[in-house]
């Protein structure tokens, strides 16, 4: 649905027979015109998503293309909209902002088109005799109470604590999933709100099993057979979905980036294709894979795997000896993996360390220890306008009944660098090759959230240059953050991921589009995703475009045409994942805690904006944690966590050590002051030399 909206919006020569209805509901409320024969959305009206700030304030993000700034709602039922919901709006009147002179755009609420969320999950409760249905979402905040059709009788024969899925729409339990002390139904939980499919359906199963497991390699006399060169996979030790296999020539210093030809497999508008559509993304629990695409061809016929003749996508890329692009290629091969690796087994290799589950043929080994220096060249190359941001991925493990037995912290290495370079480069020269399609694009930020970054910056005591260039700023800062790990002269021996965090949250997110806009993050002109099409439905646009770019394809344009579309569908999909995941992580984490709480729980936390919350930086990492006093912003606190409670998915803890932690803080907040006045007296001075 959001994919025709959001075609409507901007004009459409067809409506698509499946989205008839909803053409049909647009013309009652007669929001559409004609214009020879495109049809679309009148201006004085809008259809977009739905966005909700933290303080209740309802943002409406249109998806027509000429509409550069959000409209904040002022009239309407607003109280039953949720995040991402599709709506139809009315321009208002544009008014002053204020100090700045900005106007902001308003619109009226008409209708809604689409609930991104037609399920909710709740719990029954029992308050003040009666059994209500508190919905899980509510997080902490003040509890939101969903309507249901069924008598108190019929609700008080359920168990305590019962776990439904509810149709908002007509308040109807419609699946119980069991109670919520039990872990095993966490799953369940996280996916149905979204109504993220479990399986595929049977014929689309039948279709891609009927592909078999082997290539034929008579089949495709037009391909490059590459299967002689020793490509090496190199992927997360538990992974079955192999996209992507590199190969390095050292002679010609020519890099191949071989990427599973998923589009050979998956045509335009197919079965298969409108089940990747539908998905829009892989989405990856700690122990297992919910795949875009039936597990025949995600883990079977399209996947990379070991000694398998498979169908690629191949970039050959040249580079000189500073590691940049001479030329490059793109065209369609046969390749084998001669080797299937972890990154882990990588690293010990790298690191000459003697593993024994390494199995790396002589003919892998010889390239790709030559081909480190040219990675370590490219990552600095890119560094140079970019930007390096720790991401550390907490990898959880569950016992027999679904709790987290242990977990770690996967950080980056020089093995997980050997890929991301390649692909980068890949998805570069992709790319290229595009005047339209779909892009990765992610903007600069805006000046008021850097604003807003220099003084968090000061108030945990940093040294912030007075420069306007941004990369400037984040790379001298980071610098900073090193120098006190390597030192520990922190409390916390951490303080290069917390600093990241911060910047990353005053970047804008990357998104799709169908406008070739540049990747600030990254430092590239033009960017999009072309190395994981068993994963990322935009990936398999992008191979379907570029095929037809290299045979000169007539049916490009149709190709092109619906890539806008598509776009806001990928970005609302890309968003449900995230928070997919993330609640199935938060409720795990949350059981966790609670398991701990005999045993007595402490940890260190970092403050947030709001001084009375907090973020665990250990033991229960990532976690939100309400405080029982207010404490200065971004000051690291060891707590003792005193309640966790799962229906409100809440945690509270009480400040350690008070005495000791006003000692520190008053010092920190001494240091904080004097080196303010230190910055403040710089830039006078800066600015009266420059005015002499």
């Amino acid at each position: 649905m959001i994919y025709f909206y959001a075609l409507i919006a901007n004009g459409t020569k067809q409506i698509p027979r499946s989205f008839h209805n909803a053409f049909v509901k647009l013309q009652e409320y007669d929001v559409l015109e004609t214009q020879g024969n495109i049809h679309k959305l009148k201006s004085d009206f809008i259809i977009g998503s739905v966005d909700i700030s933290q303080s209740g304030k309802v943002f409406l993000k249109s998806f027509r293309d000429t509409d550069s700034a959000d409209f904040v709602l002022e009239k309407g039922k607003f109280y039953k909209l949720k995040k991402g919901d599709i709506i139809l709006a009315k321009r208002g009147k544009a008014k002053s902002k204020g100090q700045k002179g900005k106007t902001k755009q308003k619109a009226n609420l008409i209708t809604l088109l689409y609930a991104i969320k037609p399920y909710a999950i709740a719990v029954l409760v029992m308050k003040k005799g009666c059994i209500l249905a508190l919905e899980l979402e509510s997080r902490g905040k003040r509890g939101r109470y969903l309507e249901l059709k069924l008598s108190q009788k019929s609700l008080k024969a359920l168990p305590k604590h019962c776990v439904v899925k509810v149709e908002v729409a007509s308040g109807n339990i419609v699946e119980v999933f069991g109670v919520l002390e039990d872990a095993n139904i966490d799953e369940k939980i996280a996916l149905s709100t979204y109504n993220r499919a479990y399986d595929f359906s049977p014929s689309s199963n039948e279709f891609a099993l009927s592909f078999g497991n082997e290539v034929d390699k008579a089949m495709y006399p037009n391909r490059a057979d590459l299967s002689h060169l020793p490509f090496c996979v190199i992927d997360p030790i538990d992974a079955k979905d192999h996209d992507d296999a590199i190969y390095f020539d050292v002679k010609s210093r020519t890099l191949y980036v071989a990427i599973a030809d998923v589009s050979e497999y998956v045509s335009f508008n197919s079965e298969l294709d409108r089940e990747a559509k539908k998905r829009g993304f892989s989405l990856y629990f700690p122990h297992k894979v919910l795949p875009m695409l039936p597990f025949a061809l995600s883990s079977g016929i399209c996947s990379l795997k070991q000694n398998e003749l498979r169908l690629a996508m191949v970039w050959e890329i040249s580079l000189n000896t500073k590691a940049e692009v001479k030329k490059s290629r793109l065209f369609e091969a046969l390749i084998q993996s001669h080797a299937n690796v972890s990154y882990e087994e990588i690293e010990s290799f790298l690191q000459n360390k003697s593993v024994k589950s390494t199995q790396l043929p002589d003919s892998v080994t010889q390239w790709l220890k030559a081909y480190v220096p040219f990675v370590k060249k490219c990552r600095k190359n890119r560094l140079n306008v970019g930007f390096d941001f720790k991401n550390e991925e907490i990898k959880l493990k569950f016992n027999k009944s679904m709790e987290i037995s242990s977990w770690q912290k996967n950080t980056q290495s020089l093995a997980h660098s050997i890929i991301e370079e390649s692909m980068l480069l890949a998805n570069v020269e992709s790319a290229k090759m595009l005047d339209s399609g779909i892009f990765r694009i992610h903007p600069p930020p805006q000046l008021e959230r850097i604003d807003e970054l220099r003084w968090d910056l000061e108030s945990m005591g940093y040294e912030v240059p007075r420069t306007q260039d941004i990369h400037t700023l984040i790379t001298q800062i980071q610098a900073q953050a090193d120098e006190n790990d390597n030192a520990k002269i922190s409390q916390n021996d951490n303080q290069r991921a917390i600093v990241d965090g911060l910047m990353i949250k005053s970047l804008s997110k990357a998104t799709y589009s169908s406008k070739p806009l540049a990747h600030f993050g990254l430092g590239f002109e033009s960017y999009t995703h072309f190395t994981s099409p068993i994963r990322r439905y935009s990936d398999l646009i992008v191979h379907r475009i570029l095929k037809a770019i290299l045979h000169k394809d007539k049916n490009l344009p149709f190709l092109l045409e619906s890539c806008n579309a598509t776009t806001h569908e990928l970005n609302l999909k890309e968003k449900q994942i995230a928070q997919i995941e993330s609640y199935f992580y938060h409720l795990k984490m949350l059981r966790y805690a609670k398991r701990l709480l005999d045993k007595g729980l402490r940890c260190e936390i970092l403050v947030s904006r709001d001084e009375g919350e907090g973020v665990a930086l250990n033991v229960i990492p990532q976690v939100k944690i309400t405080l029982d006093r207010f404490m200065p912003r971004f000051s690291v606190v060891e707590v003792e966590i005193m309640e966790v409670d799962l229906l409100t998915m809440s945690v509270y803890a009480k400040v350690l050590d008070s005495q000791a932690q006003d000692s520190m803080l008053q010092d920190l907040a001494q240091k904080t002051t004097q080196k303010r006045t230190k910055n403040h007296t710089n830039a006078t001075k800066k600015k009266k030399d420059k005015n002499e």
